[in-house]
């Protein structure tokens, strides 16, 4: 009985990783190891794809990672692929809508189980920059036939058709070689770190910290406790300070990430509330050009900044120059020279 299997599997997931629980791209992957390997086996296979291949938040809910890998993925295209690259910007297609699932299962959705067996050879021996090598190599084989379509439906359906139409494994792996096999861990690394900064800073996408951090943190006390020769020690050292500072860089990443939101949900309180600054632009500017103006802008700001406050309870006014306000109205100060009274209006 396969359903009852892989329920069980997935169960298993979704109580070691709170913060994935069912994710449609972990079912299509647990499903194919099921084909092959019995049912404890599978889900150890499943541990080491979300621990140890795959970047962190890559099947939660914000798909973070995953994200992450389409932009880098994107890069890569320019680099390797100049002319598919041109042909989606004329287009104006987003490559993405096609191949997110085929990075989230693994290809385990998109293609004949004699090509994913040898996919997932090397995919378990030299981990994530295979998914890469692989799309590029699939892009690759059909860069003629892509840039002899006519129009946008056409190469999105050529696209969406590509893993379908490979048949001879031998050639995918050849040609994926050919074109990306200078790819290293190294260099996918670097171009996650930078597109997930982006991808915060443009979207104010963030994790949610609490469940992250406590999966980070499991993640690092099940690898602690695993046990370790002697010998293994000295051959290869001990991981879990590494493992220690990768969990607090993501708790730092993530805090920042939500800071930024709070800021942008209370910028927008006051485009909303003030017309002067409904044209005010949100969003960051990082350049360098940017930066030079820091001091002369606060000096600016600086000058003119009202003081506000959040009120935290119901206060009824009783005299004619008191203010009376609600709860969580926005009080703008006016002037706080005498300590015990405080001048203010409402929402002013």
């Amino acid at each position: 009985a396969g359903v009852p299997r892989l329920r069980r599997v997935l169960r298993g997931l979704a109580w070691l990783y709170p913060e994935i629980g069912y994710c449609q791209g972990t079912g299509m992957v647990a499903a194919s190891l099921l084909l092959f390997l019995e049912e404890e086996d599978a889900f150890w296979m499943m541990c080491a794809i979300i621990e140890d291949l795959v970047p962190a938040s890559y099947f939660s809910t914000s798909l973070l990672g995953v994200q992450t890998d389409q932009r880098v993925l994107r890069q890569l295209i320019i680099q390797y692929i100049p002319r598919l690259d041109k042909l989606l910007q004329e287009h104006d297609i987003e490559l993405s809508l096609i191949t997110l699932h085929w990075f989230l299962t693994a290809f385990a959705s998109v293609v004949h189980i004699k090509l994913l067996l040898r996919v997932w050879d090397l995919f378990f021996y030299e981990g994530s920059v295979v998914l890469f090598q692989v799309t590029l190599g699939m892009l690759k084989m059909k860069e003629e036939e892509l840039v002899q379509s006519e129009n946008s439906a056409s190469i999105f359906n050529t696209l969406s058709d590509i893993p379908s139409q490979i048949e001879d494994a031998d050639i995918l792996i050849q040609d994926a070689r050919t074109i990306a096999g200078s790819l290293t861990d190294v260099m996918i690394e670097t171009q996650r770190r930078k597109h997930l900064a982006y991808l915060i800073a443009e979207q104010g996408q963030h994790l949610d910290s609490e469940s992250s951090i406590s999966n980070l943190t499991k993640i690092v006390r099940r690898q602690s406790q695993r046990r370790k020769s002697g010998l293994g020690s000295l051959l290869f050292g001990d991981n879990e300070d590494a493992e220690a500072l990768k969990a607090k860089n993501i708790k730092q990443t993530e805090l920042v990430a939500d800071l930024r939101e709070a800021i942008l949900q209370v910028a927008r309180h006051f485009q909303c509330v003030e017309p002067k600054a409904c044209g005010i632009e949100l969003t960051a500017d990082y350049s360098m050009e940017s930066h030079q103006k820091d001091h002369e802008n606060y000096v600016a700001v600086s000058r003119t900044r009202r003081r506000r406050a959040k009120a935290l309870l119901d206060f009824e006014r009783h005299d004619d120059d008191e203010l009376g306000f609600r709860k969580n109205d926005i009080i703008t100060i006016i002037s706080q020279k005498d300590e015990h009274c405080w001048v203010g209006e409402l929402n002013g």
